[in-house]
Parts: C-alpha cells; structure tokens; sequence
C-alpha cells in the first residue's frame, strides 16, 4: 500500500484511445466475417464446379448412349460394327474432347463386364489410393473390374444399356476426374487468405466512414436489380425506407421497369403475329411498310387431297393433324432462313430474300423443298406407327419481282407480298399433282441453282393467269445429297383421344391423263 504524499499526479494520457480500441474491435469483427465469408464462397464454388462436372459426365453419356441405342437397333452389342463405331464415337467425345476437358474415360461393357469398347486419359484417371496406370488399356481393365467406383477424385455416370426384346445388353461408363477442380479450390483457398489484408483496408473504409453506410448499400442495391434487368427479369422492384434523393432514383428506376416489361409484353404478343424477320426490321425502323418492290423465291407448299380427308375427320383431329405437320415443316423453313409469309388452311407460303437481303434465295427454298419432303417421310413413318393416314404434299418454287408490304385494314394490317411471281408459285405447285413429281420449279429458280441441283426437265405448261406456257424443272436431290444423306430426326406424333382416320379410309389415287397417277385434289388454287 502507497502512502499519499501530497502531491498532484500527472494525468496520464491515453496509450490507445476509445477511437483506436473501436477501430480494431470493427477490424477484428469484419477480419472474422470476411474471412468466413471467402472460405464459404469458396466452397459454394467447387460446390458449383462439382455441379457443372456431374452435368457434364451426364449430358455426355446420354449422348454416346442414344448414339448407340441407334446402332443396337439392328447389331449386336459386341458385333465389329458397333465396336468401330464406339471406338471412332468415344475417341471424338473423350481423347478428342478439347472443351470438356475434365472427362477421364469412356468405356463400355457388355453383360458379363468384359470390355468392348473404350478410350481414356491414363493420367486423369485416378485409382483409390492415388494411384494410375501409364496406358489407356490397363486403365479400362481396371476401371471395369472395379466398376467404375473409383473414389473420390472421380465421378462416374453409368447408364445400362436395354434393348427392346433383348433386355440389358451391357452398359456405358463416363468418368470424369475432380483432381483439377479440387487443386485450384486449394489455390483459390491461399489466394483469397493472402490478399484478405487488401481487401479488409477497403472493408474498413466503408465501415468506419458513416455516409459509406448510408449511401452504397441503396445503391447497390439498385445495381443489383439492375443486373436482373440485363438478364431480362423485368420483375424486379427497388423498395427503399428513405425520402432522399437516392430514394428518388429508386422510384425512377422502378418506374423505368415497369416501362420496359410492358414493351417487353408488347413484343411478344406482337411478334405472335409477324415473323421474327419482320418485327427485328420494323424494331430497327429500316422496313418500308409503305411498300418496296423486292426480287423474291417464293415457296408455296400444299397437302394433296386435304379436302377429302378432312370430311373424314373430326374438327379436332383436324387441327391436331395440321398442327403437327406445321410444326415439322416451319422448323425446316425457319433452319433455312426462310419468312413464313402466312397459313392459308392447310397450304404454306415462305418467303425468301424478304424482307431481309439474303444470298442465295432460291437455293436455300430448294434446299427448304427437299427437307420439307424428306421430313415428311419421316412424319409419315410415325404416324403410321400410331396407325394414321400417310400425308402428301406438292411444292412449287417460283422467283421474280414481288411488291411487299403492310396490307389490309388501317386496325388489321398484315406483312405479306403480292405480285405475279407469288401467283405462279402457286400455280406450279398445283402442277405437282399433274406431274406426280413432288417438288417443281419454276425456269426463273433453275437458272441459280442449276449445277446444284438434280432435275427434270418437263415440258412447258399452259398455267392460269399466263399467256406462254411455263417451263418446269422436277427436282429430286442436291448435286452428292444422295451420298451424304443424313439420318431423319425423330417425329412424335400425339394419336387422337377418339378414332381418326387409317390408312384404310383413304381415298386411292385416281390415274392422270397419260398413265401418270395422281394424287385427288378437290381445292382451286388460291382456295
């Protein structure tokens, strides 16, 4: 105990003021928080990087699979054919694989697990214990004896392949390895540790200095909203307690939103009417709705005896009928760039060259003909499966000088062309049953495509509406198509709830003058 002496002592002066002690407690609460807060991003990410892989291994086995299931169609799982083309198919989707470049191996197996095809990456595969295999063959072995289960720096998908009438066959194995996203998880790790003293001097800033707190965190949120704009969520709303001017901005912005989502609901109801062609135009101002005059290849296709058919069918089966085959052949026109101009009943107009320049107009509708008939082959396959009548068609390709533009009433305007060269398409395609020869076309669009195009000349026709008679090309294929034919894509077709109309209940082809048969057709051209 010290005694009083008497004196006044000195007052001593602070060594670490309240302002210091509260500025390093805030620096110890965000050092934990941010630190916290990068570890957990960090993990979401190969969280993510995790997700992105298993995606991957699956979108591709479901790939080589359904690749395969065609082969086994008609070949035995271990016949030479197969096996060839597992080996060209797998060294293209894993050996040769530059984008996915995680995926291991590739390999597939037959009932008794015996290898029959395979490729791989030895130094991606990782065996359990950490251990690989220096050649791709011992790899597979390995990898089928132990199933594909192989720990966990890798991830397998497998799918058992099931072949109707002959049950499972074998099965496919996709590997992919995790060793690259699990090394720059660890690299990402110390990178985010090591440069934390950086980012915590910035945290600090914004912490400490009281108009930071009041100003950023309204604004960002702002920014965010308006990232979800960009990404087109127009739905998106800023709701703000405040009565400042950033409280001002947000209702602008808000306001802002509420604009673009109506224009945005505008356009797709809009373009519900026109084509995509015409409303991107008309959006950019540079199409003349008053009228142009435009040189076009004009492609008007037709169902043969629709007339009869649908007396025999419901009006629901009707419009189902035509929907799916409409929905065939629009894709066909739209892959080839072509304006589908209007629906008149069961006819289709497109338009090429309109109302965009286009090169090479009327190769791309002969190339649209050619595929409307090979789908339709493949549309008619299915609906045969389901029991339906077979559905045929006439095209008829025509070019010339068309006059397009917004016609009819001042509240119901429609974007179409008109014009002598529109006519004549229609009536060549009416030709089509005179002939017996599917796609027709006019002297005009052979001359473009003439040393591209497989035709038969035919002889001149007096059509309706022209004085001379016409001269028509019959078109059967593209110059080397028939050597490089490619495989039809599937067709679904929905069979009616109630009884349509077989094939029995069609109505035969009646012969044509001159021996050649001929589809009945009971529609007037333009009808």
């Amino acid at each position: 105990m010290q005694r009083d002496t008497g004196q006044i002592p000195d007052i001593r002066r602070p060594r670490f003021s309240l302002r210091l002690k509260l500025t390093i407690g805030v620096i110890l609460i965000v050092l934990v928080s941010f630190s916290g807060l990068n570890v957990f991003n960090i993990y979401t990410h190969r969280k993510s990087l995790y997700a992105e892989a298993h995606k991957t291994r699956t979108n591709l086995a479901r790939m080589v699979a359904a690749a395969l299931f065609t082969q086994l169609a008609d070949n035995e799982l271990s016949s030479p054919r197969v096996k060839v083309f597992l080996d060209n198919f797998l060294s293209a989707a894993i050996t040769q694989n530059k984008l996915d470049r995680d995926v291991a191996f590739g390999v597939v197996l037959d009932a008794n697990n015996n290898v029959i095809s395979g490729q791989a990456k030895p130094n991606l595969v990782i065996f359990p214990g950490g251990g690989s295999y220096p050649d791709a063959a011992t790899a597979l072995a390995e990898i089928a004896k132990l199933d594909g289960k192989l720990g966990n720096q890798m991830r397998t998908t497998r799918i058992p392949l099931t072949v109707r009438g002959r049950g499972t066959v074998g099965k496919l194995m996709i590997g992919i390895s995790l060793q690259r996203i699990n090394d720059e998880f660890m690299r990402d790790l110390w990178l985010n540790l090591s440069v934390f003293a950086a980012a915590l001097i910035l945290i600090i800033i914004y912490l400490v200095v009281t108009l930071g707190r009041v100003v950023i965190r309204p604004i960002t949120q702002v920014m965010l909203a308006m990232r979800d704009v960009r990404k087109g969520n127009f739905n998106t709303k800023v709701e703000l307690n405040s009565s400042d001017e950033i409280a001002v901005l947000a209702d602008t912005y808000n306001f802002m939103v509420i604009g673009l989502r109506e224009r945005e609901e505008l356009k797709d109801a809009f373009s519900r009417y026109v084509s995509t062609q015409v409303y991107d135009r008309l959006a950019a101002g540079d199409l003349t709705l008053t009228g142009e005059t435009r040189n076009a290849t004009v492609l008007f296709s037709d169902i043969r005896s629709f007339t009869a058919l649908s007396e025999r069918l419901t009006p629901a089966d009707v419009v189902q009928m035509l929907n799916q085959y409409f929905n065939v052949m629009v894709e066909i026109v739209f892959k080839n760039d072509g304006f589908v101009n209007k629906f008149i009943g069961d006819a289709l107009m497109a338009v090429y060259n309109v109302p965009i320049d286009q090169d090479e107009p009327e190769m791309r509708a002969v190339k649209t003909a050619l595929e409307m008939i090979e789908a339709l082959d493949e549309f008619n396959r299915a609906r045969a499966e389901v029991g339906l009548f077979a559905v045929k068609i006439g095209i008829g390709i025509n070019t010339g000088a068309v006059v397009a533009g917004n016609i009819g009433h001042q509240k119901r305007m429609e974007y179409t062309v008109i014009g002598d060269a529109v006519n004549l398409a229609q009536r060549i395609e009416s030709q089509t049953k005179v002939t017996g020869m599917p796609i027709l076309i006019s002297e005009s669009t052979y001359a473009a495509v003439a040393d591209r195009v497989i035709a038969q000349a035919l002889p001149p026709v007096k059509v309706k509406g022209k004085q001379k008679p016409v001269a028509l090309y019959g078109v059967t294929a593209l110059v080397g198509a028939l050597q490089h034919r490619r495989p039809a894509m599937p067709i679904e077709i929905v069979l009616p709830p109630h009884a349509g109309v077989t094939q029995a209940d069609v109505p035969p082809p009646s012969p044509s003058p001159g021996g050649t048969d001929r589809l009945p057709y009971t529609k007037e051209p333009g009808q």
